[in-house]
């Protein structure tokens, strides 16, 4: 019995194989790296404007990136694209939409300033030709045979003189006086949209924009020049509880307290922000976990020991609440959401051991 065995006019090279698929995978690799520095530039080239919601495209934009780098399939992540495209697309019209109203702004405040200096521009040569009116007419003082005409002339033309220069500044005066308070009230409008957009609106806190922005900026400085922080997260205990006995209003009044006694305890550069919810964070730099825990405590003891009237009507009647603080130290290799996560899973380990309680990363080992 024999056996046959078909072949082909074309020989496969092992060894050509193998290296095509190297090559294959590193041209892959090259692809991925040239895409995630793409996905980099979009992200840096888009602002940081709240109203916009900046902070979430660079979200999306973060999750695309690992979902290229996650090994799912070319459908998959064909289908993830289509989707984002669309949002990408539309967050780009936003951003212009947004740029051309504060274009628009801009082209305003240049117009008001170009024509106050046009006004001033214009008085300064109604004065120059008045001054210049008046040399002529001491030109012609000089002609004059007659001590007496000399003298009376130039008397007059002094005066006139004395009150062409005070009208002069009078108006430009005024002028500057107008420029100014126009100014002032662009600089007070800035600074009040500037301190909105970072501010949570019920408690004063910063927001968790703020926040974001803050604690990136610490770690990337680290990165650099080390200058460590500790970072608590601080957990109202049954705040739901809280705001179905008793309401929403009572429960916002529980919020701003708690921001109260955070802000009594914090140093000028220590920063309070809201996380979420009942959830509050305060960043410390250069306390080590020790201070960290100590301030914590303090925090702790101060928030159970308050009490607050519910109703002025009914005084008697008090409320008291208790917080669970977690709190992390950044580590050298920590991004900033490690830091927070430490802090998170610290603030949990409190709450298990029956709230009210501080809890540090080194205990959950």
């Amino acid at each position: 019995m024999s056996f046959f065995r078909r072949t082909t006019g074309v020989q496969t090279d092992p060894a050509q194989l193998v290296r095509d698929l190297e090559q294959c995978r590193g041209n892959t690799q090259y692809y991925l790296q040239t895409m995630n520095g793409l996905l980099y530039a979009l992200k840096e080239f888009s602002f940081d404007i709240a109203e916009i919601k900046a902070e979430e495209f660079k979200k999306r934009i973060d999750e695309f990136g690992k979902k290229l780098v996650s090994g799912d399939d070319i459908r998959s992540i064909s289908d993830r694209f289509a989707h984002d495209k669309e949002y990408i697309l539309a967050f780009i019209a936003k951003e212009k939409d947004y740029l051309r109203d504060r274009e628009g702004e801009l082209r305003n405040i240049i117009e008001l300033l170009t024509k106050g200096l046009e006004a001033l521009t214009g008085a300064n040569e109604q004065f120059n030709a008045h001054i210049y009116e008046g040399n002529l007419r001491l030109e012609r003082m000089l002609n004059l045979e007659d001590l007496r005409k000399i003298k009376e002339s130039l008397k007059v033309e002094v005066e006139q003189m004395k009150t062409a220069i005070k009208e002069k500044q009078e108006k430009d005066a005024q002028q500057r006086e107008h420029l100014a308070s126009h100014v002032k009230g662009l600089q007070v409008d800035l600074a009040k949209a500037q301190h909105a957009s970072m501010t949570d609106g019920l408690t004063g806190a910063f927001n968790r924009l703020a926040l974001d922005q803050h604690l990136n900026r610490l770690v990337e400085r680290c990165s650099m020049s080390w200058e460590p922080f500790s970072l608590l997260l601080c957990d109202i205990d049954d705040f739901k509880r809280i705001n179905d006995l008793l309401g929403h209003q009572v429960g916002d009044r529980v919020l701003m307290a708690l921001v109260q006694h955070c802000k009594s305890l914090v140093r000028k550069d220590d920063m309070v922000a809201r996380y979420g919810g009942e959830e509050f964070v305060i960043i410390l730099p250069g306390a080590s976990l020790r201070q960290a825990v100590k301030k914590a405590k303090t925090l702790c003891n101060i928030v159970a020991q308050a009490r607050y009237i519910i109703d002025n009507e009914r005084p008697e009647e008090k409320l008291g609440f208790t917080v669970s603080i977690g709190v992390s130290l950044l580590r050298r290799t920590d991004t900033a959401q490690a830091v927070v996560e430490r802090a998170d899973k610290a603030m949990y380990h409190a709450k298990k051991g029956g709230k009210n309680g501080v809890a540090s990363e080194r205990d959950t080992h």
